[in-house]
This record gives structure tokens, C-alpha cells and sequence, in this order.
């Protein structure tokens, strides 16, 4: 059975393990956008990791269409 993306972070959410070291989330500092679906963090650090291999990808993607137009 596949799980979505969403599915892993949710999961997660709810155990309060952080999706991006795997540590405890300690009640009351979970850092994100506030969405559970887009998961919960336990720093800053964390969070921007996290989000940063999505935003190297999106820039990868550009680069590669930009180029096949030329």
C-alpha cells in the first residue's frame, strides 16, 4: 500500500516525531506552516532542511525546462 506525501507527514503529526531528524517533538514546540498535512517540525532548522530539497527541486525542474527551449 502506497502512502501520499500528506499521509507520512499526518502520521507522523500525530506521533510527534519530526519527518525531517526523527527526534521527539516535545508537547507545545512544534514549528511548521500549521498545516498538518504539510507536517510539524521541531526547529526551525528542521523546517528549512526539509523544505529546502522541495525548492532545489522546483529549481532543477526550471533550469531543465528552460534549457530544452533553447
Amino acid at each position: 500500500m502506497d502512502f501520499s506525501e500528506a499521509d507520512y507527514l499526518l502520521e507522523l503529526w500525530a506521533k510527534n516525531i519530526c519527518p525531517w531528524c526523527g527526534k521527539l517533538i516535545p508537547e507545545g514546540t512544534r514549528v511548521g506552516s500549521g498545516r498538518k498535512s504539510e507536517g510539524g517540525f521541531c526547529s526551525l532548522r528542521c523546517y528549512a532542511d526539509y523544505h529546502a530539497l522541495e525548492l532545489a527541486e522546483r529549481a532543477r525542474k526550471a533550469l531543465d525546462t528552460a534549457s530544452k527551449a533553447h
